[in-house]
């Protein structure tokens, strides 16, 4: 535990990973889980898992396990050891729907509020002792203060973002680059900070593909043309002088090379660094990201190869 305040604390996203590591490894369960209440209704933000195929059924009805009981009794941490053997649960949507077994769960408060839960689930009966309920309220503890302070620190960050962009449309070139009339890195950086967070939220992978073209007559509106034509999630960006990045959340290499094909039919064929942002393994700021598009990009002007696929 100490271990954890001094390695992570600074840290949420690694503090949470370790936390919830920790909890499995300790509690021998199945998975450990970070849940909350939004206004889409009940979610899993954050989890750890020895089977991640498993994890679809509680991700799609997380209000079907046990954690709405333990919001419901928010001064009662719940612990059931085999739902079975137990009347009261051995009928529930969790043990027959869920198939969950073994669960012990505390809440997650911000600022007094009961927002979410912490908890461990197994699939199969699993002793739990005092030191075991010792461990989760403890993590539950921290975990809410580590909530409260991230949500001040976004609340700040959004405010701190809301000025520049206020700033920004007053310099009309401070989002937008002038040369192509795309939204230039300055622009990428404030998207990133939103959509990659969302995407790790929702565990989706990002395509990222590189590709490099002189500035010639007509492109500029051909550029602009293919920008207001694409998904409206994907975002195509004026990397740096005569680079472009095409970032297309949740899209395989498969889908990703059949847009890239679509884009060579209106600015010409072009060799390109393609990669996939893999949001539980890989920093917020998609820095790993750029760099394998960038080794890959290379790869391709010398290999002769309309894309080079770095995947992490």
């Amino acid at each position: 535990m100490v271990e954890l305040l001094g390695r992570d604390s600074a840290d949420p996203a690694r503090l949470f990973e370790h936390s919830l590591a920790l909890l499995r490894e300790r509690l021998g369960a199945e998975r450990a889980l970070l849940t909350r209440v939004t206004g889409l209704g009940h979610e899993v933000f954050w989890w750890a898992a020895g089977d991640e195929k498993a994890l679809h059924r509680i991700f799609e009805q997380p209000e079907k396990g046990y954690c709405a009981w333990v919001m419901a009794h928010p001064d009662r941490p719940l612990v059931i050891r085999d739902a079975e053997l137990e009347p009261l649960w051995r009928d529930s949507p969790a043990c027959r729907e869920l198939g969950i077994r073994a669960y012990a769960g505390v809440v997650l408060r911000e600022g007094g509020r009961v927002v979410g839960t912490l908890c461990i689930q197994h699939d199969k009966p699993l002793p739990m002792g005092r030191g075991a309920l010792s461990l989760l309220k403890a993590l539950g503890h921290l975990l809410g203060k580590t909530l409260e302070a991230e949500q001040l620190r976004q609340e700040l960050t959004a405010t701190r973002d809301a000025l520049e962009l206020s700033s920004a449309v007053v310099q009309d070139s401070a989002l937008q680059s002038g040369r192509s009339g795309l939204p230039n890195r300055r622009y990428l950086e404030i998207w990133i900070r939103a959509t990659v967070f969302l995407a790790r939220r929702r565990n989706e992978d990002m395509a990222l593909a590189l590709w490099s073209q002189p500035m010639e007559r007509g492109l500029k509106s051909r550029l602009q043309a293919l920008a207001e034509a694409l998904r409206g999630e994907d975002l195509l960006v004026e990397f740096s002088t005569d680079h472009y990045l095409l970032l297309m959340p949740h899209t395989t290499p498969e889908g990703a090379e059949v847009l890239l094909a679509r884009i060579w039919e209106q600015v010409g064929d072009h060799p390109a660094g393609a990669t996939c942002w893999r949001p539980g393994d890989e920093d917020l700021s998609l820095q790993g990201a750029l760099r394998r598009a960038s080794t890959a990009l290379e790869e391709a002007k010398g290999g002769g190869r309309f894309v080079v696929w770095h995947l992490p």
